[in-house]
C-alpha cells in the first residue's frame, strides 16, 4: 500500500493513533454504521440496500456512546469546583495554640502571598471561562483518551489564554530516558488558503515547542502534506522559557498501554453496535409482523396480478382445472417481544456496567426522601470512577497553574501586562495550589456543611481550613468580613442595652 506523505512524515505508531482517534470522534457524532465497501463509518442514511435484499432494511443510530461520554464528564466536571492555596505555618505550633496569639510578620506575609495567588488563580479561571471550558476538554479526553491545554500570552491585552486542543491536533516528543519529560511538542492542524492565483489550497499549520539545553525554542508556520514548510515566520526562536508552555492531560488506564490494546471506548462501541442493531431488526419485526401473510393456491399468475393487497379488499377467483382455487392469511403473534425485551436491557445493563454510570430512572428512586448516605451508596461506583479520574485532573491542573505564573513571571517586563505586578512578583517559587472537586449531587454541600461545623465545634478542624474545604473563593478575606459583622453585631447590642 502507498503510504500518504503526512503518514510518512509522523510515523506508522502516530499515524494509527491519529486514525483510531478519529474513528472515535466520527462515532461520537452519530456515524455508528461502517459501510462494507470503503469500511469507513457512515451516517445510517448513507448505507446502501445490502446485496439481495428486496426491501430496505431499518437503519438508525440510537447514540448511547455520546450519551455516556457526555454524563461521565458531567460527572466530573459539573460540579462548582474551588480553588485552594494553602499558607505554609511560620510560626511555631506552641505560639499558635495561645490565646494571645498574633500572626508574625512573616507569617503575615505568607498569609498574604497564599491569598493573592488564589485569587490570581481565581481570575485566570474566570477570564478563561473554565467551567465549561473543563467541561468539553473532559469529553475530548474521554473520546480520544487524552487532552491538551496551550498556555498563550497574548501581547496585546497583557493576559495569559488557556486553549484547549484535542490530541488529534497534539503530538508530543518524550526524553528516552523518562517518559514523563516532554522534550518536544507539535501542535498541527490543516487551514484552507488562497494562494497567488486566487485558488484554495489546503495546507498544514504547525506550531512546535522543543526544549534545547533547558530553553524553550518555537517552531511555526504553514507546511505542504509531507510537512515541508511553505512559509515561516519562526524558526527556532526562544520565548524566554525554560519550559514547554502546554499541558498533557491523558486517560490513565493500565500502565502498559498500546494504540491497539483494548479500551473502555472499544467495549462500549461494541455495545452500542448491538444495540442499535437490536433496535434496528425490533422495528423490521414489527413492521412485518404488524401484517398477515396472504397465501393464494391454485390461482393463475395472470389472476395474481390483478389482485389487490389493501384493507377492505376482496377479489374474485375462478378455478382452473380441476383445483379449485384458496385464498389464506397467516396471521402474526409476535411472540418474541419478552425475549426482545430481555436482551435489550441485558445489553443496556452492560453498557452501564461498563462505563460505571447508575441503571435507574427518577421513577425507581419514588419512594421517599434519601440522605446523603443513600446517595453515596447508589452512585457508588461513578464515584469512584470520577474521583480515579479527579486524581489525574488535580496533578495536571496544579502543573497549568505552575507554568501559567511561571509564564506571567516571565513577562513581567512586557509593556502591557494584565495583572498586578507586585501580586505575580511576591508569589514567589512557591506554586502549590489545590483543587477542590466537588460532585453534582444534590443536597451534597449542606452534608459537607454540616460535617465542617461539627469538626469545628468539636476542635478538630479550623475555620478557615472548613473554609478550603469548601472551596470558598478567598477564605482568608470571608473570614475577617464574618468576624467584622460579628463585631459589629456586638457593638449593637451594646448600644441597645446602653438605651
Amino acid at each position: 500500500m502507498i503510504k500518504s506523505p503526512f503518514m510518512q512524515a509522523i510515523g506508522k505508531q502516530e499515524f494509527q493513533r491519529l486514525q483510531k482517534q478519529v474513528d472515535a470522534y466520527n462515532y461520537y457524532n452519530g456515524y455508528q454504521h461502517r459501510d462494507p465497501e470503503s469500511g469507513q463509518l457512515v451516517k445510517a442514511s448513507e448505507l446502501a440496500r445490502p446485496p439481495g435484499f428486496d426491501y430496505d432494511p431499518t437503519r438508525f443510530e440510537v447514540n448511547y456512546f455520546k450519551r455516556m461520554i457526555d454524563a461521565k464528564a458531567q460527572w466530573q466536571m459539573g460540579g462548582d469546583h474551588g480553588i485552594s492555596v494553602s499558607p505554609k505555618i511560620i510560626d511555631p505550633p506552641e505560639e499558635r495554640l495561645k490565646p494571645t496569639y498574633q500572626p508574625s510578620k512573616a507569617q503575615e506575609a505568607e498569609d498574604k502571598r497564599a491569598n493573592v495567588y488564589e485569587q490570581l488563580l481565581y481570575q485566570l479561571w474566570r477570564d478563561n471561562d473554565m467551567r465549561s471550558e473543563l467541561l468539553s476538554a473532559a469529553k475530548d479526553r474521554l473520546i480520544a483518551s487524552r487532552v491538551a491545554v496551550k498556555i498563550v500570552f497574548n501581547p496585546r491585552t497583557g493576559k495569559l489564554q488557556w486553549v484547549w486542543h484535542p490530541d488529534t491536533e497534539v503530538f508530543p516528543v518524550y526524553s528516552n530516558d523518562d517518559y514523563r519529560e516532554l522534550v518536544k511538542l507539535s501542535f498541527v492542524r490543516s487551514v484552507e488558503l488562497y494562494d497567488e492565483n486566487e485558488e484554495e489550497v489546503e495546507l498544514i499549520k504547525k506550531q512546535t515547542f522543543e526544549l534545547i539545553e533547558g530553553k524553550c525554542y518555537l517552531t511555526e508556520g504553514y507546511y505542504n502534506e509531507a510537512l515541508e514548510p511553505v512559509q515561516e515566520w519562526a524558526k527556532r526562536e526562544p520565548i524566554g522559557l525554560d519550559f514547554i508552555p502546554a499541558v498533557l492531560i491523558p486517560v490513565k488506564s493500565l500502565l502498559e498501554a498500546h494504540v491497539g490494546d483494548t479500551t473502555e471506548l472499544d467495549d462500549m462501541r461494541e455495545i452500542t453496535d448491538r444495540l442499535n442493531q437490536l433496535n434496528e431488526d425490533a422495528v423490521d419485526s414489527l413492521r412485518f409482523e404488524m401484517f398477515p401473510v396472504t397465501y393464494f393456491k391454485n390461482v393463475p399468475e395472470n389472476i395474481l396480478n390483478k389482485i389487490d393487497i389493501a384493507p377492505g379488499a376482496a377479489a374474485a377467483l375462478n378455478s382452473e382445472g380441476d383445483k379449485s382455487p384458496d385464498v389464506s392469511k397467516s396471521e402474526s403473534s409476535f411472540t418474541y417481544t419478552t425475549a426482545l425485551n430481555d436482551t435489550f436491557n441485558r445489553l443496556k445493563g452492560a453498557l452501564h456496567e461498563v462505563t460505571s454510570l447508575p441503571n435507574f430512572s427518577a421513577q425507581d428512586l419514588n419512594f421517599g426522601g434519601m440522605n446523603a448516605e443513600a446517595l453515596q451508596i447508589l452512585f457508588h461506583d461513578i464515584i469512584q470512577d470520577t474521583e480515579e479520574h479527579w486524581h489525574i485532573w488535580q496533578v495536571k491542573l496544579q502543573e497549568l497553574h505552575q507554568k501559567s505564573i511561571k509564564y506571567l513571571q516571565a513577562r513581567l517586563g512586557h509593556t502591557a501586562f494584565g495583572y498586578d505586578k507586585d501580586v505575580v512578583k511576591a508569589i514567589g517559587e512557591d506554586y502549590e495550589s489545590e483543587i477542590k472537586f466537588v460532585l453534582p449531587l444534590p443536597d451534597n454541600r449542606k452534608e459537607l456543611v454540616e460535617l465542617l461545623a461539627d469538626e469545628v465545634d468539636a476542635g478538630f478542624e479550623s475555620v478557615a481550613g472548613a473554609m478550603n474545604r469548601l472551596g470558598v473563593e478567598n477564605a482568608s478575606a470571608k473570614k475577617q468580613e464574618i468576624q467584622a459583622e460579628t463585631l459589629e453585631k456586638k457593638a449593637f447590642r451594646r448600644r441597645l442595652q446602653f438605651k
